[in-house]
C-alpha cells in the first residue's frame, strides 16, 4: 500500500533483460506527470527522483552482455543493494576477498550518489546539432556554437573543405557565456568557420579548430592574457584537438585530407613545430594523452572497426581491439556525447561504441573494455571509477569497475560536467529543436553510518 510498483517487460526494459519492481515512495519523490503543453526533453515527463537501490532491484542475465572481450569472460556481476546488503545477481560467485572489496566500493558509491535534490533549470542555450556545448571545469562558463546555416554536416569537424561541409560564405563561430541564464555572451573565434572547442583542465585556456578553403588549423587562446596562437601542420588538415597535461600543450590529428589517414601530433606553445607521435600509414584518430616524450594513447581506424592503441614514431601496440566503426563521419559518434573522455586519474577512457550501442570505458592498464547499459548515449566523469550515464529512459550513476548503478531520474538528458567541490552535475535537456535547456543536480551524500 505504501509504495507503487512499476514493472517492465523484457521487451520494454532498458537492458534487454527486464527489471524487477521499482518501489517509489509516494511523498518524498515526485511521480510521473505529463504536462498538457510543454514537455521536458521531448519525453513528456517531468523529472522523477528514484531512490537508490534499497528501493530498487535490477536483474540482468549474463546473456545481456557481449562476450567478445576478455572482461566479459571474467567475473561480471551487477552489485545492487537489496535493503540488507549488496548481492551479486546473474553472475559467477566471488571469492570472499573480492566480494568484500566490491561491497566496500558499492557502499561508498551508494553513500555519495544515492541521494540528490530535484534537478533545477538554470538556463538555455542554442543547439546547432553537430556538437554539444562544453562546460568549464569550474562549472561557471560554457563554450558553444552559433551559425547562420540551417543545417551542418559532421564532416566539417574533420576539416573537410568541400562546400557542402564548410560553406565558403557561411559562418560557424564559437561563443563564450555564463552557464546560467540565456544571454548569448560574446564571440571568441575570429575566423569565419570555427568548431571543436575544448577547455584545458585548469580552465585557463581553450583551443578550437578553424577551417579555411585549403587547410584547417588549431587555435590556442590564453584566457588570462588574451594571447592567441596558431598551431598545427602547415598546409594540412588539423582537427580533433585535446589538451595534454597542461595549459600550453595540445594533441591533435593531421593529414592531407579529411578522408585520412591521420597522424597524431603534439605541440607546445613557444616550442617550435609540432612533433609527430604516430607512425606513417595507420589512420590514427582521437588522441587521449601522451607520455610526454614519444608515444600517445589514441584510436586507430582499421578495416571496418576502431582499435585503442599506444602509438609511437617507431610503431604501435594494440590496447583494445575492434570496437565502433571506422567510416567517416560515423566515427565521430565516439565522443559526440562525451566532452571529457579521460578520467580524473588518467587511468580510463570514456567513449561510445556505436556497434554495441552503449557507453564504454577503457581501463588502460588492464587493457580491457567494460560496457555499461545498452542504449546509453552520453556520459561524463564524476570521479575515478564513477560516471554519470544517460540512456533514452534516464540518468544513472555507475561504478565503472563493479557495475553498481544508481537511478537518478528519468527522461532524455546529456550529462556534461561534474563539479566536485559543489557536487553539481550539469546536464542538457531538450527545450526546443534548436535549443538546449541547462539543468543542474546536486548530490547529497548520506552519513557514513547509513
Amino acid at each position: 500500500a505504501r509504495y507503487r510498483c512499476h514493472t517492465r517487460s523484457a521487451a520494454a526494459s532498458l537492458c534487454g533483460t527486464g527489471f524487477q519492481p521499482v518501489m517509489i515512495p509516494p511523498a518524498r519523490y515526485r511521480c510521473h506527470t505529463r504536462p498538457a503543453a510543454a514537455s521536458l526533453c521531448g519525453t513528456g515527463f517531468q523529472p522523477v527522483m528514484i531512490p537508490p537501490a534499497r528501493y530498487r532491484c535490477h536483474t540482468r542475465s549474463a546473456a545481456a552482455f557481449p562476450n567478445r572481450h576478455r572482461w566479459a569472460t571474467q567475473v561480471l556481476c551487477l552489485l545492487v543493494c537489496a535493503g540488507i546488503g549488496f548481492l551479486p545477481l546473474g553472475c559467477q560467485s566471488l571469492d570472499k576477498n573480492s566480494a568484500d572489496a566490491a561491497r566496500t566500493l558499492n557502499d561508498r558509491h551508494m553513500r555519495l550518489y544515492g541521494d540528490a535534490d530535484l534537478p533545477r533549470k538554470i538556463g538555455s542555450v542554442e543547439n546547432v546539432g553537430v556538437q554539444i556545448p562544453v562546460i568549464s571545469p569550474d562549472g561557471q562558463q560554457m563554450l558553444y556554437l552559433r551559425t547562420d546555416q540551417d543545417h551542418l554536416l559532421p564532416m566539417t569537424l574533420l576539416g573537410s573543405s568541400r562546400p557542402e561541409h564548410t560553406p565558403p560564405e557561411g559562418t560557424l563561430s564559437i561563443w563564450r557565456r555564463s552557464l546560467e541564464g540565456s544571454s548569448p555572451g560574446y564571440r571568441i573565434s575570429q575566423q569565419n568557420w570555427a568548431h571543436s572547442p575544448v577547455w584545458s583542465d585548469s580552465g585557463n585556456a581553450i583551443a578550437y579548430v578553424a577551417n579555411e578553403p585549403s587547410e584547417s588549423f588549431i587555435v590556442h587562446l590564453d584566457l588570462g592574457s588574451g594571447e592567441e596562437s596558431i598551431l598545427g601542420v602547415r598546409g594540412a588538415i588539423n582537427c580533433l584537438p585535446r589538451f595534454d597535461g597542461d595549459d600550453r600543450t595540445l594533441l591533435f590529428c593531421s593529414g592531407e585530407s579529411a578522408a585520412g589517414p591521420f597522424r597524431v601530433y603534439r605541440q607546445t606553445i613557444g616550442e617550435g613545430e609540432p612533433v609527430v607521435l604516430s607512425p606513417p600509414g595507420p589512420d590514427c584518430v582521437f588522441p587521449i594523452a601522451s607520455n610526454g616524450l614519444d608515444s600517445v594513447l589514441c584510436a586507430q581506424a582499421e578495416g571496418e572497426h576502431l582499435n585503442w592503441i599506444k602509438a609511437g614514431s617507431a610503431g604501435m601496440v594494440t590496447v583494445a581491439p575492434e570496437w565502433g566503426v571506422s567510416a567517416r563521419p560515423a566515427l565521430l559518434q565516439t565522443w559526440a556525447g562525451v566532452a571529457n573522455p579521460l578520467s580524473p586519474d588518467r587511468a580510463m577512457v570514456l567513449f561510445y561504441d556505436i556497434v554495441r550501442e552503449r557507453i564504454s570505458v577503457l581501463h588502460v592498464a588492464e587493457r580491457i573494455v567494460r560496457r555499461h547499459r545498452r542504449g546509453s548515449i552520453a556520459s561524463c566523469w564524476l570521479e575515478p571509477q564513477t560516471i554519470a550515464i544517460a540512456t533514452p529512459d534516464g540518468v544513472f550513476v555507475v561504478n565503472t569497475t563493479t557495475g553498481a548503478s544508481v537511478s537518478v531520474f528519468n527522461g532524455q538528458w546529456l550529462p556534461c560536467r561534474y563539479v566536485a567541490p559543489t557536487r553539481r552535475l550539469i546536464l542538457l535537456g531538450r527545450e526546443t529543436p534548436r535549443k538546449f535547456a541547462i539543468w543542474e543536480l546536486v548530490f547529497r551524500p548520506r552519513p557514513a553510518s547509513e
